[in-house]
């Protein structure tokens, strides 16, 4: 059996899709064959994960402006060279429908007219569903393949996985962890950034909530950016926890995703690095504003979140409509540290 998932992009969607994967995985053990079409710019987080065994790389803005055309050529030649017993089209927009139709399936498979992200790309499939309201993002992608399979068993929790990483890479964190006081506590790592101002807590109310988990578990604290505003206020906290902390430089996604596993917990708001988190067994405490932690949060016990309230009565199932142009962003902007963990445990850290 070989099969096709098509989810190009974003880097957080993709890691959501995962589930998609290890389902097919596990009902389909090797020497079944599991190919995936991503975007050229995300393809590192695909190429490491350990269920796939070929990645089908696009360069879409490129190609669009007429650029690096003889790629796109390799591309559709590299696509065309397999029949797929089962394509699955979890992007579901127009772009991805031109991958699907170029594709060698009878079966192609996807989002249903009612919640494909965009109506047309249905033109392209045979196989169309609807997930369920008001479930996880992960069950979104992943009842779209059982419903295929026409498989109504629950959806279970999610385990985590090891991305594959070089040798020299897995020294780094060997490293990193052997120097004090990291071998001997504690390890939390902390994400206090988002691709928006209005996902994140300010600043005095992370240190609030950072001071709190460092009396309840006397840790030692990991700082990660993704750029340079993110390295700025990282320095910040560091600068306030002192030798009780490090900044920990930009590493590749699946090396950042192994230092993960090591980790006894991970704080974080809804961003890239706790889809990455979720990955791993590693639990999470993650806070939410103008998102829904329903729909968003990883799935399993040892991961929970703490849902910020809107001052203004707003109310959304997936995303504030307001998410980038709130004004004050209220909702996660004047959160307390006192106020999550006085309505929110810590995970049970082992």
């Amino acid at each position: 059996m070989r099969f096709l998932i098509v989810k190009t992009s974003a880097l957080g969607d993709i890691i959501h899709t995962f589930s998609v994967l290890k389902y097919l995985r596990q009902k389909f053990p090797r020497p079944h064959h599991i190919d995936w079409v991503v975007e050229k710019g995300f393809a590192e987080l695909v190429k490491a994960h350990p269920d796939v065994d070929n990645t089908l790389c696009i360069d879409s803005k490129n190609w669009r402006k007429g650029r690096n055309l003889n790629e796109m050529r390799i591309f559709r030649q590299n696509l065309r060279k397999t029949t797929y017993d089962a394509v699955f089209d979890l992007q579901g927009n127009i772009k991805s429908s031109f991958v699907t139709f170029q594709a060698k399936s009878k079966n192609k498979v996807g989002f249903g007219w009612k919640s494909a992200p965009e109506w047309p790309n249905g033109l392209f499939l045979h196989h169309r569903f609807n997930p369920l309201p008001e479930q996880n993002i992960r069950d979104d992608y992943l009842n779209i393949a059982k419903s295929y399979f026409n498989d109504h068993s629950d959806n279970s929790d999610e385990e985590g996985v090891q991305l594959d990483i070089p040798i020299e890479q897995q020294m780094i964190i060997t490293d990193l962890l052997s120097q004090p006081p990291f071998f001997s506590k504690t390890k939390v790592m902390v994400c206090p950034g988002s691709a928006w101002k209005n996902k994140q807590m300010s600043t005095d109310g992370l240190i609030k909530l950072l001071q709190k988990t460092q009396k309840q578990l006397d840790c030692v604290f990991l700082f990660i950016w993704g750029n340079e505003e993110e390295r700025r206020e990282a320095h910040d906290l560091h600068k306030y926890f002192g030798d009780q902390s490090a900044i920990i430089d930009r590493l590749p996604l699946p090396t950042l995703q192994n230092l993960m596993a090591e980790m006894q917990l991970i704080i974080t708001m809804d961003s890239l690095p706790l889809h990455l988190a979720g990955t791993t067994a590693t639990p999470t405490l993650s806070i939410f504003g103008p998102s829904s932690h329903n729909k968003y949060k990883p799935k399993g016990t040892q991961h929970v979140a703490y849902q910020g309230s809107c001052p203004y009565n707003r109310e959304f199932s997936m995303r504030c409509k307001l998410l980038r142009s709130c004004p004050t962003g209220a909702c996660i902007r004047q959160l307390t540290g006192d106020e999550v963990l006085e309505n929110l445990s810590l995970p049970v850290i082992d």
